[in-house]
C-alpha cells in the first residue's frame, strides 16, 4: 500500500563544451519525484455506508441506555468492550464514548442527530482497537463538542474525535466539531471516503500521524494551526497526505495541508487562506526592519511537503502569507487550475520543479516560481512578482535577506531553467526569468515585462543561455540586460533603447508582422526571438513611437540604439 513508483529518474544536464551549436545537449529534470500507489488506498469496508444489523445506544445524559453487555454506560461515560456496529443518537452534555476492544477487533459507529458536548475532553475516544469506522447516517445532523482537555491514564488526548488506532470517516451525514485543541486525530491512518464536516479547532483540524487519506468529501475548516497535518518522525515513509477529491475551504492560522511525507493530490476544490493572506506577509525594508507583522517560527504556507508533491488535477484558490505551495523535495504540476495569491513565492522547490500542464495565474508574490530546477513542459502560466519571476536557485539573493522563510540559495551549476513548450507571461519587479545556472529554451511561447530598474534585466544567468525554439518577447531595464549565448541556434535579437512605452512590433522587410506585444510598463532593452528569424535579413523593430531598422548579421544580434553606454550582451554581469 505504501510502495512508491519512481515517475521522474534523476537526468544528467549535458553540456560538452561551446564550439560548436552541435555540443548543446540537455534533457529533462535534475531531482526524483515519488508518487503515491493509489491501488488499495481505499478498502471495501472505508466506503460501505450502508447498516443492516447494529446494536443501539440511546444517550440521554444520566438516562442512556443500551440492551446488549458490550456496552457499559456510567454517569455519561459510554464504554463499547467488543467488536461490532453500534448505531447511536441522542444527546450527553458531558459525556464521551470510549471504544475499548481487542487490538484485532474492528468497530462501526453509526451517528444519527448525535450532539455531545465534553467539558474536559474528546467525545469519541479510542482507546484500543484494530480499527473504527464512524458513519454519518443519511441526513443526519452530528454536533461533536470538547471544551478542555485533561491527561487521562497519562494518555495524552488531544482531538474532539481521537484514536490511537486506524480510523475512518464516511457517510452521507454531516459532523461538526468545536474543539480547543485538534478536530479529528489518528495516531495511525486517517481516511474519509465521504461526508461533510465542518470543524473549528484551535490548533490542527484534521492529524493523521501515519497519514490522512482523502476520497471524497465536504470539508470546511478553520484552524489555530494547520487545517490537515500529517507528520511521522519515526518512519520516514509515513506522514503522507492523499487526495483524490473532495471540496475543501480552509482558513488555518497555521499551513493550509502539511505532510512531513509525500502529498498528493489527484483533483478537487480547494479554497484556502493561511497565516491571515497575503495582505499579512512579513517583509522588511533595505534596513532589514520588519513590517505588517511579528517574524515567528509559525508556517503559514497553502500547500506544503517536507517531501515531494505530485499534483494531478484540481481546482486552487489559495491566499497565503507564506509560500502558496511549498516543498523541501520536488514539486510536480501535471494538471489543475491554480488562483495565487502570495505573501512569500507562488511555487517553491528545493530541488526540482517540473510544471508539464495546468492552469497557473499567480496574482501576487515575492517570486513567481522558485526551484534549484525549473522545467515548463506545457500549461498556460500567468505570474505578478515583487522580485524575481522565474527564480532558478534563489536569484537575487540579496533582496531575499532579512525576509520571513528567506532562501538560502546561492549560485549553483546545476541550477537550470528549461522551457519546452505552454505558454509563459511574467511581470517582474526583479528580474523576468533568473538562472544561477543555465537557461534553456527550446519551445513554448514566453512574454516577459521586466524591471524598470537598472540593477535587474529580464533575463538574467550565472552560466549560458540557449534557444533552440519557442517565441520570446522579453522587456525590461538596459542596466543589466543579457542576450542568449552565441551557440544558440535560433535567432534572436536584443537592442537597447531610451527609455519608451507602448507597443514592441517586429516586422519583415516587406512590412509584415512577425510579432507583438504591448507592454505593461516602460522599458528601455528588448529581447525577440523567434523561428522566423533568419541570419542575412532585415527587420524592422518598433517601439513605441520609434522604429529601428535592424540587419541581422549574425544569428544573435546585440545592439545598443540611442543609449550611452553598452549593454551586457549575453555575458555574465556578476551581479549574484
Amino acid at each position: 500500500m505504501r510502495k512508491l513508483l519512481i515517475i521522474l529518474g534523476v537526468i544528467s544536464l549535458l553540456l560538452m563544451g561551446c564550439s560548436s551549436q552541435s555540443t548543446i545537449s540537455f534533457s529533462g529534470s535534475s531531482g526524483s519525484t515519488y508518487v503515491l500507489d493509489t491501488s488499495d488506498m481505499f478498502t471495501d469496508r472505508d466506503l460501505e455506508t450502508d447498516y443492516d444489523e447494529y446494536i443501539t445506544i440511546s444517550l440521554d445524559d444520566e438516562n442512556s441506555t443500551c440492551d446488549d453487555d458490550t456496552v457499559s454506560i456510567e454517569d455519561q461515560i459510554i464504554t463499547i468492550t467488543s467488536e461490532g456496529i453500534y448505531y447511536l443518537t441522542g444527546t450527553l452534555s458531558d459525556g464521551w464514548i470510549i471504544i475499548d476492544v481487542d487490538d484485532n477487533e474492528k468497530v462501526q459507529l453509526i451517528l444519527d442527530n448525535v450532539s455531545i458536548t465534553h467539558e474536559s475532553n474528546a467525545t469519541i475516544y479510542v482507546k484500543e482497537a484494530d480499527k473504527v469506522f464512524i458513519t454519518l447516517a443519511d441526513n443526519s445532523e452530528n454536533t461533536l463538542i470538547s471544551k478542555d482537555f485533561e491527561t487521562v491514564d497519562d494518555d495524552n488526548i488531544d482531538g474532539t474525535i481521537f484514536s490511537k488506532s486506524d480510523l475512518t470517516l464516511n457517510g452521507n451525514g454531516t459532523l461538526n466539531i468545536t474543539s480547543t485543541s485538534h478536530g479529528i486525530v489518528s495516531k495511525d491512518d486517517l481516511v474519509i471516503t465521504s461526508g461533510t464536516y465542518n470543524i473549528d479547532a484551535t490548533k490542527q483540524g484534521l492529524s493523521g500521524k501515519d497519514s490522512i487519506r482523502i476520497k471524497d468529501g465536504t470539508f470546511n475548516i478553520v484552524a489555530g494551526g494547520d487545517g490537515l497535518h500529517s507528520e511521522n518522525s519515526d518512519d520516514e515513509e509515513k506522514g503522507y497526505i492523499y487526495i483524490e477529491d473532495g471540496t475543501f475551504v480552509i482558513e488555518a492560522t497555521g499551513d493550509g495541508i502539511s505532510a512531513s511525507y509525500v502529498l498528493q493530490i489527484d483533483g478537487g476544490t480547494f479554497d484556502m487562506t493561511t497565516g491571515g493572506g497575503s495582505s499579512n506577509a512579513s517583509t522588511s525594508n533595505q534596513w532589514g526592519q520588519w513590517n505588517n507583522q511579528t517574524v515567528d517560527d509559525t508556517s503559514a504556507k497553502g500547500i506544503k511537503s517536507s517531501d515531494d508533491i505530485v499534483i494531478n488535477d484540481g481546482t486552487f484558490a489559495i491566499d497565503s502569507s507564506d509560500d502558496s505551495i511549498h516543498t523541501n523535495g520536488n514539486l510536480t504540476i501535471n494538471g489543475g487550475t491554480f488562483e495565487i495569491t502570495s505573501g512569500d513565492d507562488g511555487m517553491h522547490a528545493d530541488i526540482a520543479l517540473v510544471i508539464n500542464d495546468g492552469d497557473i495565474n499567480i496574482t501576487q508574490s515575492y517570486e513567481g516560481i522558485e526551484g534549484q530546477s525549473i522545467d515548463i513542459n506545457g500549461g498556460t502560466i500567468v505570474l505578478v512578482a515583487s522580485d524575481d519571476g522565474l527564480n532558478a536557485s534563489g536569484g537575487n539573493d540579496s533582496s531575499s535577506q532579512n525576509r520571513m522563510g528567506a532562501n538560502d540559495f546561492a549560485a549553483d551549476e546545476d541550477a537550470y531553467i528549461n522551457i519546452t513548450d505552454g505558454s509563459l507571461t511574467v511581470d517582474s519587479e526583479g528580474d523576468g526569468i533568473d538562472s544561477n545556472g543555465y537557461l534553456y529554451m527550446s519551445g513554448g511561447t514566453v512574454y516577459v515585462d521586466g524591471p524598470t530598474n537598472s540593477a535587474d534585466g529580464a533575463i538574467d544567468y550565472n552560466g549560458s543561455a540557449y534557444i533552440t525554439g519557442g517565441t520570446i518577447i522579453a522587456v525590461g531595464a538596459s542596466g543589466m540586460a543579457e542576450n542568449f549565448s552565441e551557440d544558440s541556434t535560433q535567432g534572436c535579437i536584443m537592442i537597447s533603447i531610451s527609455s519608451t512605452t507602448g507597443d514592441v512590433i517586429l516586422q519583415d522587410s516587406s512590412g509584415n508582422t512577425i510579432i507583438s506585444y504591448s507592454p505593461t510598463k516602460s522599458y528601455s532593452s528588448v529581447l525577440i526571438s523567434t523561428s522566423e528569424l533568419s541570419k542575412g535579413s532585415t527587420y524592422t523593430l518598433i517601439t513605441g513611437n520609434t522604429s529601428t531598422e535592424i540587419t541581422l548579421s549574425s544569428l544573435i544580434y546585440t545592439s545598443s540604439t540611442g543609449m550611452s553606454g553598452g549593454m551586457n550582451g549575453g555575458m555574465n554581469n556578476g551581479k549574484k
